[in-house]
């Protein structure tokens, strides 16, 4: 009895150990089936941000290729530190080559500075300029700013205009404009290391078309600015008097004048160059070049001055100013510093040339102008074997001028031609008919009279009329 009552006793006990034990393996099965499944679910958690990651990085690899493609592109547009001196000498240029007059800049703050540890690879940078310069002087400045490869913006403008008081007494609008001219300097951060991307070449090759799209939008596109074309200048008020009737425009008046002052700084300088010379041989080549120079503008102020080309009060102003005075003062320095007595051979070759396109023209009282230059001086000369021949022609030359003119002052009413065969020709001139050899008073004899003209001498040169 007791044998079998240990034997239960073992046999439940034996069976309650292998419970407890069966139970802790499977509450620890449990555990582990739910780790598993945690684990299993971080897994696929995982594999779904994998995923994107790898989809992302194909995205952010396209991008960086396009990005270190528009680097170079991007540093021609945009200086950088180094490069912002050469930028300002840049700006100072557009200002000669326009005319534009820079009275002052700075630099200015603009707040758009990078703080320190900034990773942004822009940095603006803005100066502040004071200028004077007519609407369309300050134009073509804002265009080279507008062409230039550098990408420039103006945030800021303003504009006082030219007093017309000013104008009238100057001669050109000296209008007050204060401007901000502003770019951004490129600095790429150089602390990042650069990734290496395998097959490079291959992917770039494969985004030629979004790399050419991009290099389009970052192209700075340009406008052909074609000057002044018949416009005014709206600062200035339109009613500055303009006096005459010339048939040139204002804006043809003005570049006209600007034009000669042009000449005129040329000119300065050729006879800068004259004083400079060291010897006799430099003097002579360098007067004979400044000669030509200033020859050339006088013909040009006795064609303007006798068409009365410049009737806008401003530009005739300046004209004076710029042209004539400092011509005529150039003339009388030159007069007082020359080598020998009179005009040198230069300056009456360029009057003699000059006097001969007058003739070209039919511009005998230009011509005659223009012997007036040297005339004075010609019995000085005449002595001089170098120079006599130069004073017979232009002597010459001012006395067929002179002729000319005078014929032309003449007035024939020609009402009728008769020419017949075997019988001398009559021209009924002045009321009066009249053959060949006959006089029409006691300068002026015909010489041949035919269909559409008659021929004359007159003071001892042969001259035609037609009618």
């Amino acid at each position: 009895m007791n044998k079998e009552k240990k034997l239960w006793t073992g046999v439940f006990g034996g069976g309650g150990l292998v419970a407890v034990g069966l139970g802790y393996w499977i509450f620890s099965l449990f555990g582990t089936i739910e780790a598993t499944r945690e684990s299993v679910a971080a897994k696929r958690a995982q594999i779904i941000v994998d995923r994107k990651l790898i989809e992302g990085t194909s995205t952010l690899e396209r991008e960086v290729i396009v990005q270190r493609e528009m680097s170079e592109v991007i540093r021609n547009i945009l200086p950088d530190s180094e490069d912002m001196n050469n930028w300002v000498r840049v700006i100072q240029d557009f200002s000669d080559q326009s005319g534009v007059r820079i009275k002052g800049f700075k630099e200015k703050t603009t707040g758009g500075r990078q703080p320190k540890g900034s990773q942004r690879a822009f940095d603006e940078v803005t100066y502040a300029f004071t200028l004077e310069a007519d609407m369309f002087q300050f134009l073509d400045y804002v265009n080279m700013l507008e062409t230039h490869k550098r990408f420039m913006r103006l945030p800021t403008l303003k504009i006082t205009a030219a007093k017309r008081d000013s104008v009238e007494a100057n001669g050109f609008a000296d209008h007050k404009i204060n401007v901000d001219i502003q770019t951004f300097v490129y600095e790429p951060k150089n602390n990042a290391e650069l990734v290496k991307i395998e097959g490079y070449e291959r992917k770039r090759n494969l985004m030629d078309g979004e790399i050419g799209r991009r290099r389009r939008e970052l192209a700075l596109s340009t406008y052909d600015y074609r000057g002044i074309r018949g416009r005014r200048d709206p600062f200035i008020d339109p009613r500055v008097p303009m006096e005459g009737g010339s048939v040139l425009s204002v804006p043809e008046q003005m570049e006209i004048v600007q034009s000669l002052v042009d000449d005129m700084v040329l000119v300065s300088k050729l006879n800068d160059k004259v004083k400079l010379t060291e010897n006799v041989v430099d003097e002579m080549i360098a007067r004979a070049d400044l000669e030509s120079s200033m020859s050339g503008i006088e013909e040009s102020v006795r064609r303007i001055e006798d068409e009365g080309a410049i009737t806008y009060l401003p530009s005739r102003r300046r004209f004076q100013l710029e042209v004539v005075d400092k011509l005529a003062a150039l003339r009388a320095d030159l007069g007082g510093g020359g080598l020998t007595l009179g005009p040198p051979v230069e300056r009456l070759r360029e009057v003699l040339e000059a006097m001969n396109r007058h003739f070209d023209f039919e511009e005998y009282d230009l011509a005659l102008d223009a012997y007036r230059l040297v005339s004075e001086e010609l019995d000085y000369i005449e002595a001089d074997p170098l120079r006599k021949p130069f004073v017979d022609r232009l002597r010459r030359k001012a006395h067929i001028a002179r002729i000319v003119r005078d014929f032309d002052e003449i007035e024939l009413d020609v009402r009728g031609i008769a020419i017949m065969e075997g019988a001398p020709s009559v021209a009924h001139i002045n009321g009066q008919s009249l053959s060949v050899g006959d006089m029409l008073g006691k300068d002026l004899i015909i010489n041949e009279i035919r269909t559409d003209e008659i021929e004359f001498i007159f003071r001892g040169v042969v001259l035609a009329r037609r009618f």
